[in-house]
């Protein structure tokens, strides 16, 4: 019995080790996948003149910064309420 134990002891870092390791794995490989399918949803704008691409990533940033501040306008919003009641 205090074997099994001891032996349940030394097991439970070694897994975590091996856990922690899964998961960074597993983030690895989601972002590589989410690069090659923003890479791969780029093409066509890679594909146009120097100017309409520069006008195409900076209307993405701005709407990529309006989507942001909606989100954080929204949370903000529940907070208030939250603290309200």
């Amino acid at each position: 019995m205090i074997n099994d134990e001891y032996k349940q002891e030394e097991q439970a870092p070694e897994a975590d080790v091996e856990g922690e390791e899964y998961r960074q794995a597993m983030q690895h490989f989601t972002r590589s996948l989410f690069r090659a399918g923003m890479g791969l949803a780029f093409i066509p704008v890679s594909m146009l003149p120097q100017e309409p691409r520069q006008h195409f990533k900076i209307a993405s940033r701005e709407f990529s910064h309006g989507l942001a501040k909606l989100a954080q306008k929204f949370a903000d919003s529940l907070d208030e309420k939250a603290d309200a009641h």
